[in-house]
């Protein structure tokens, strides 16, 4: 009962705290440039979804990891806020302190929710070591920077008002770093293991967060090319604010079991239309370029050919889209093609049978093939009606 208390209450007070540190950052006119509202929303999107699973699946402790990631995050943002009023602000030394040690342990609490995603526990006992190794971590950057005297790398103008003179707490840190990348590896490993020894429930809820995950890898590369110090982008970076809130919404859904086989008609459609883009996109491209050259003589503008590619690609688009879509079904989304195909095949075959015993045996096989059902009986109604 406690603990279902505190999870709400930890909950809700994160939910609070994201939303009054956006609606101050609004009336300031948007001094972080809006970022406090993307992280704000990752935030929330963390601890729903901890909270959630927390409540459903006490045993579960996926749901107060998720949460455990989420509410550091939401209190990180009214930290920075303080961090950034005008002048400097009173005991900022706490508020970097708190922010600093925020780093190592986040990305540790992912690679322990990897680990123990979806039932809550390790692949196996021999696995029991990376929670161990995931706590000491968590205390090593504590430790690390609250006792280490020298200022932080991040604000330089601050050092921890619990310093030591000559106690080696970068040390320490670093020590924590080492452990959180062997972590994300054995990670990555777990999911691994899992897949290999998995049941088909188990590999497709792996199949949901790997798929977050690679929209989350994607969006990020992309963020981080484009980046601009001097002038972020805010598409992109909403783009990499967004994947990253899928891998706790993909993780929901997955343990929850919501919807759980969407997840291959999901990845089979992203696939379609992702290569449907590439191909048009090329299409489209070559056409100006051909189109250009051919009507140089004619015309000095490029609107001819603009014009031009934009019909062949507005006429291309679903024959196209048809054709990669049942390419892509047939190999990721297997289950859905197969009994599409099958439901096509009976509706043929029955067409013009007449013969009762030969239609319920059919119907009984495509049910069985198409839906899998525990049991299955076809009531036919005899005698003339009135």
């Amino acid at each position: 009962m406690i603990r279902h208390v505190l999870i709400r209450l930890v909950a809700v007070a994160s939910i609070a705290v994201c939303i009054v540190v956006a609606s101050i950052d609004g009336l300031r006119g948007w001094p972080s440039g809006g970022f406090h509202v993307l992280y704000g929303a990752i935030a929330i999107v963390f601890v729903v979804v901890g909270w959630l699973v927390a409540e459903r699946q006490p045993r579960n402790v996926v749901g107060p990891l998720l949460l455990a990631f989420g509410s550091p995050f939401a209190l990180y943002l009214p930290a920075d806020q303080y961090l950034h009023l005008p002048g400097q602000p009173a005991a900022a030394e706490f508020a970097t302190l708190f922010i600093s040690v925020l780093d190592a342990p986040m990305f540790i609490i992912v690679a322990l929710v990897l680990i123990l995603f979806p039932d809550g526990r390790p692949p196996s006992p021999r696995w029991r070591w990376t929670i161990g190794a995931g706590l000491l971590g968590i205390g090593l950057t504590v430790g690390g920077y609250v006792l280490e005297a020298a200022p932080f790398q991040l604000f330089p103008a601050y050092r921890s008002p619990f310093g030591i003179a000559g106690f080696p707490g970068l040390a320490l840190v670093y020590l924590a770093y080492a452990i959180m990348l062997v972590l994300l590896i054995m990670a990555a490993a777990a999911l691994i293991v899992r897949w290999r020894r998995g049941k088909p429930i188990e590999r497709t809820q792996i199949k949901w967060v790997v798929a977050a995950a690679v929209v989350t890898l994607v969006t990020e590369l992309v963020n981080v090319a484009t980046f601009n110090p001097e002038a972020p982008d805010a598409l992109t970076t909403t783009l990499a604010s967004v994947g990253i809130a899928l891998i706790p919404i993909a993780m929901g859904f997955a343990i929850l079991r919501y919807r759980l086989y969407e997840i291959d008609r999901i990845i089979s459609r992203t696939l379609a239309y992702a290569v449907v883009l590439g191909i048009l996109g090329v299409v489209f491209a070559s056409g100006i370029l051909l189109l250009q050259a051919v009507l140089s003589s004619v015309t000095q503008g490029e609107t001819i050919a603009v014009a031009a590619s934009t019909l062949v690609v507005f006429a291309l688009f679903q024959p196209v889209l048809r054709r990669v879509r049942h390419a892509v079904d047939r190999r990721f989304d297997r289950a859905a093609y197969d009994a599409e195909r099958t439901v096509t095949e009976f509706s043929g075959r029955l067409r013009w049978e007449t013969e009762m015993e030969t239609v319920t045996d059919e119907l009984t096989r495509t049910v069985s093939v198409t839906v899998a059902p525990t049991s299955l009986a076809i009531w036919l109604r005899t005698g003339k009606a009135n």
